[in-house]
């Protein structure tokens, strides 16, 4: 069966297309798109507007060719708010000349000190709204040398538009997602838990601020080739036994398939406790998956973080409060801290009873248990006040 010569898409509009999807993935986004249209309608600039410019925002504005830095940042702080080409009915194409009337367009302000300059005549251009907040605008200009933009490149333009709509929005979901897991791999890297995600192999995939640490001390767990080693010979067999079974939960689709492993430590009484657990599955293309597990690292010896600009915010602690609650959560007794501190037994007493007060509770284990389960631990390095 023949396909009908319709359903041929000419090479130009192809291009074009492909130009728009790929869009996003461009170090500056959609310059191969703007480029390759203001080439194909004969134009010298091309612009693609994806927040516009207000008072005290400049917006986010892309140009296939930039004049000047001085014409280009002069729009977005000040000739925005002149600019009569705005607001057009979305989704439809239109010359300013239609749009504002070359006579209202050639006598303004803007056209006058912006556009003249600029070596632009004429403007083709068209808006994009959309749900979640999308509110774009493409220009396209030409020369005072070139004749006005006729139907066949509005007709053109008006064949991209919802191609460049679903790219822009798409272009949205993955900077929404990109900062979401730039947030939850920012609160992963400030937990005092060392967290790893291991491969099927237990190669190293990823690991937070506290598991570097633990891997750089050695002290039962390191990274042998890529892979991580988990205490002896007879532990690591054992680790990875328990690793296979946690990958084999992953290919059941059971992510709520948690295993625990304890590393002895020779020197102690306790050792690092390991929490095993499969992370949801991806599946690829071709309908395979890579296994891979999260390993929650925890290490009775490892000090709680929780800055004092955090304490402070939280409980209104004075500095010197905060500090000896800190030292008081990591184990310290009262005659520890306030020899630590380089204070005396009956000021840190005070202190404390302050911090009794403010807190309302009674003993120095209810303390302990409620900075431990409050977000301090989250907080991060902080500036001390």
């Amino acid at each position: 069966m023949v396909a009908s010569s319709n359903l041929i898409i000419p090479p130009q509009l192809d291009a074009l297309i492909q130009a728009a999807y790929r869009g996003p993935l461009e170090d500056t986004p959609w310059q191969t798109f703007l480029n390759t249209f203001r080439e194909a309608v004969n134009a010298n600039y091309a612009t693609l507007i994806l927040r516009p410019p207000r008072e005290g925002d400049s917006g986010v504005v892309l140009n296939a060719i930039v004049m000047s830095p001085h014409i280009f940042n002069s729009y977005n702080d000040t000739y925005f708010s002149m600019d009569p080409f705005v607001n057009l009915p979305p989704g439809e194409v239109f010359t300013v000349a239609e749009f504002v009337g070359e006579s209202e367009f050639f006598n303004s302000e803007y056209y006058r000190e912006y556009i003249t300059p600029s070596d632009v005549r004429h403007i083709m251009g068209a808006d994009l709204v959309g749900p979640d907040g999308l509110s774009a605008r493409l220009r396209i200009t030409r020369p005072k040398a070139r004749d006005n933009f006729g139907e066949a490149e509005k007709a053109l333009c008006k064949q991209l538009l919802p191609h460049l709509e679903l790219a822009i929005e798409l272009h949205a979901r993955i900077l929404r997602t990109e900062s979401e897991r730039a947030f939850y791999e920012d609160a992963i890297d400030k937990l005092a838990m060392g967290v790893v995600i291991l491969d099927r192999n237990a190669r190293v995939l990823r690991k937070n601020h506290a598991a570097e640490g633990l891997l750089k001390e050695r002290r039962g767990l390191s990274q042998v080739g890529g892979a991580l080693q988990v205490g002896d010979n007879q532990e690591n067999r054992a680790f990875r036994n328990l690793l296979e079974d946690v990958m084999e939960a992953h290919r059941r689709f059971e992510p709520g398939f948690v295993r625990a492993f304890r590393i002895a430590d020779s020197g102690s009484v306790t050792g690092l406790g390991l929490l095993v657990r499969p992370l949801p599955p991806i599946e690829s293309s071709d309908g395979s998956s890579n296994p891979t597990a999260a390993i929650f690292v925890s290490d009775p010896h490892q000090p709680r973080q929780a800055p004092s600009d955090i304490l402070i915010d939280l409980f209104g602690f004075t500095p010197a409060e905060s500090k000896l609650a800190l030292r008081l959560v990591n184990g310290l007794t009262l005659d520890e801290a306030s020899e630590e501190l380089g204070i005396s037994r009956n000021t840190a007493k005070s202190h404390l009873s302050s911090v009794f007060s403010k807190t309302g509770v009674a003993r120095q284990t209810q303390l302990i248990q409620l900075i431990l389960n409050s977000v301090a631990t989250l907080g991060g390095e902080t500036k001390g006040r």
